[in-house]
C-alpha cells in the first residue's frame, strides 16, 4: 500500500486520506487532512515527537487516538490518552495538549471552519 511521507517517516494514513486537502495548523510539527459538511470538520491529524498546543478553546471536540499518545489538560485536569482511547472537549473548555510521541488523531469538529483549509 502506498502511504504518505513525513520528515519522520511513513505516515499511517492511507492514499485517500492524504488527498483530502489539508488545513493550516499554526503549529509546527502538525500535519492535518480534512473531510468537511455544512455542520462539521473532520480532521485526520500527524503529530510530531515533541509537539504541544498551548492553552486555547473552541468549538466542541471529539476525538481518538489511532497510534501515539496525547497527554490533555482540559480546565486544570490532565489525562494521558494511549491507541484506541477517545477524548470529549466541551465548547469553550480550555485545553492544551503534548506529544511524547508521533501520534495519528481522528477529531471530529462542531464547525465545520475550525481550521480553515489550505488554498
Amino acid at each position: 500500500m502506498e502511504t504518505g511521507r513525513t520528515e519522520t517517516g511513513p505516515s499511517l494514513w492511507p492514499r485517500e486520506i492524504l488527498s483530502l486537502p489539508l488545513v493550516v495548523v499554526p503549529i509546527s510539527g502538525v500535519i492535518g487532512h480534512c473531510l468537511r459538511n455544512d455542520d462539521r470538520q473532520i480532521v485526520f491529524f500527524e503529530i510530531d515527537e515533541g509537539t504541544s498546543f498551548p492553552d486555547h478553546n473552541h468549538c466542541e471536540q471529539w476525538g481518538t487516538v489511532v497510534a501515539g499518545e496525547m497527554t490533555l489538560e482540559i480546565g486544570g485536569h490532565t489525562d494521558l490518552y494511549q491507541q484506541g482511547e477517545v477524548y470529549h472537549i466541551p465548547e469553550g473548555a480550555s485545553h492544551r495538549a503534548s506529544f511524547s510521541e508521533r501520534t495519528f488523531l481522528i477529531d471530529l469538529f462542531a464547525r465545520p471552519d475550525r481550521y480553515p483549509v489550505q488554498p
